[in-house]
C-alpha cells in the first residue's frame, strides 16, 4: 500500500489530474465519481465546476449537493471519489446513482486502491457529514466494483433496470 490520502482538489493537482483524465480517455475507461471530467480539458474549469455542487445556492436545477475529492498517492492522483449526502432525497440518485460514485486510474487497478478509497471516504461520510449508511451502486457486469463495496460491508438490497444503458444495476447499502 502506498501513502494513500483523500484531498479536496487543490490548484497543485491540476496537472495530476489532467494526467489522470488522459490516461482514463486512452484506455476507453469510464469517469465514474469524477464529476464529468471527461467532459473538460482545462482543469481549472473542471474545478470551478465541481466547486457549483458544494454549495445549495449555486447547485445547477435538478442536481443534487456533491463533494469532489482525490485520491492520492504521494501527491499524484490515482483515484477520484465523489459524494452526494443528499443522495436518498434526489430523485435520480436514490433509485440509481447512490451517495458515491468512484474510479481508479487503469495503471493502479486491482491493488486493493478502489477498496482503501472507498473505506476512507465512509469515515469521512460518518465523521463529517454525519452520514450512518450509504447507497452504492454498480452495474451487475462490474464484478471488481461489487467487490469493493462489499470488501467495505456493502449489504446487497436489489437490482433495477438502468433505462440509459439498458443495464442491470445492483444497489447495495452500507452501514457506518
Amino acid at each position: 500500500m502506498g501513502n494513500y490520502v483523500l484531498s479536496k482538489v487543490k490548484p497543485e493537482h491540476y496537472n495530476s489530474i489532467a494526467a489522470y483524465r488522459q490516461e482514463i480517455m486512452d484506455s476507453d475507461g469510464e469517469f465514474d465519481g469524477c464529476q464529468q471530467l471527461e467532459l473538460y480539458d482545462d482543469i481549472e474549469k473542471w474545478d470551478l465546476n465541481c466547486k457549483l455542487f458544494e454549495d445549495p445556492a449555486t447547485v445547477p436545477p435538478g442536481y443534487s449537493l456533491g463533494y469532489q475529492y482525490l485520491y492520492l498517492d504521494d501527491d499524484e492522483v490515482i483515484g477520484m471519489i465523489n459524494l452526494r449526502p443528499l443522495a436518498e432525497t434526489h430523485p435520480y440518485l436514490s433509485r440509481y446513482g447512490g451517495h458515491i460514485g468512484y474510479s481508479v486510474k487503469p495503471s493502479r487497478r486491482k491493488q486493493g486502491v478502489a477498496s482503501q478509497m472507498l473505506k476512507d471516504m465512509l469515515k469521512i461520510c460518518k465523521d463529517e457529514y454525519q452520514l450512518n449508511k450509504v447507497l452504492i451502486t454498480c452495474m451487475k457486469d462490474n464484478e471488481a466494483s461489487r467487490r469493493v463495496i462489499i470488501n467495505n460491508g456493502g449489504v446487497y438490497e436489489n437490482e433495477i433496470m438502468y433505462p440509459p444503458e439498458e443495464k442491470i444495476l445492483e444497489r447495495y447499502w452500507i452501514s457506518i
